[in-house]
């Protein structure tokens, strides 16, 4: 009863007493710690993808512009917030997604830069492709490359299928070193596209091949011009033969070389109803001769006959 005579003495003052003490104590604490601006970069994150897709989207960044108490930019850094795209739901193709922002509590979100961004979803995928090699510098210069074999003709490409269908070949580079002998050595390969630049988010699989080259030294070398065996279809004519590569550098034991001049193609009928002619025709390759390619690609315009009409005189 003491107690609560106590509270009902002068309760008026009491509670005015009291309102005053807390906007103090609120005037206090916003001189000491006011609120004020600020911002953060934050990573951008993708949330829901869906299962076996691939996500491509330039933003990577986004910057979030707050308000809070001075104090809370004091105890809380970029890592405390985070923005997402909620991919959830979403089938291939480019989408505007409205960015998600978290963040501790106390702060105010004035505006967040950009708001949207543009997601594209890229299916993964894998294509077969062959493999192809390049070599740099030459064998010794008494020596040629009598064949060459991988331990892999063909590999796997994979990644986003936007990316997969760049690809144009899949090689690696091999590294001659004047080689008098045969040897053996591992390549990395790369998928490349048209231009040679490397497709970066397409992995190869395996990435990594053993190529043989097998190699004879003691031999004699010579460099003769390519003969293409064409023949027109009757009542037609070609003209403007062109064969690429034109002469090929041919090794092998001196006592065949020497009596090599040219190197012909196979015979071939240019059939009618084509004005340009282009195709790869196969080289024949005495025994004991050896060729870089055994194929040369064969080009020619195709045009009719002229016909020749008798003319009697009266």
């Amino acid at each position: 009863m003491r107690i609560i005579n106590i509270f009902r003495h002068n309760f008026l003052k009491k509670v005015i007493a009291l309102i005053a003490a807390f906007c103090m104590w609120v005037f206090v604490m916003d001189d000491q710690d006011p609120a004020i601006d600020g911002s953060y970069t934050v990573p951008l994150t993708m949330s829901n993808v869906p299962y076996e897709f691939f996500t491509v989207c330039d933003v990577k960044t986004v910057q979030l512009d707050v308000q809070a108490a001075r104090s809370k930019f004091v105890k809380y850094d970029a890592n405390a917030f985070r923005v997402y795209a909620n991919l959830e739901g979403l089938s291939e193709g480019n989408h505007q997604i409205s960015l998600q922002v978290v963040m501790p509590q106390g702060f105010e979100l004035i505006e967040t830069r950009p708001s949207t961004v543009n997601v594209k979803l890229d299916p993964l995928t894998e294509r077969q492709m062959p493999v192809e090699f390049i070599t740099k510098g030459a064998v010794a210069p008494d020596a040629a490359i009598r064949d060459v074999r991988k331990s892999m003709e063909y590999v796997t490409i994979v990644g986003p299928k936007s990316f997969v269908e760049q690809a144009a070949k899949v090689y690696g580079t091999v590294d001659l070193a004047d080689n008098a002998s045969s040897f053996e050595t591992q390549i990395s390969l790369s998928a490349v596209d048209e231009n040679d630049n490397v497709i970066k988010r397409v992995r190869v699989v395996p990435s990594v091949i053993t190529i043989s080259f097998d190699i004879e030294s003691g031999l004699k070398k010579r460099i003769v011009p390519i003969v293409p065996e064409l023949t027109a279809a009757d009542g037609w004519e070609l003209s403007k033969i062109t064969v690429e590569p034109a002469q090929m550098e041919i090794s092998g034991a001196e006592s065949v070389i020497n009596s090599i001049v040219t190197l012909k193609t196979v015979p071939f009928t240019v059939q009618t109803g084509q004005r340009v002619f282009k195709s790869t025709l196969r080289l024949i390759v005495p025994e004991g001769v050896n060729v870089p390619e055994n194929e040369v690609t064969v080009s020619a315009e195709v045009i009719r006959k002229p016909i020749m009409r008798d003319q009697s005189s009266n």
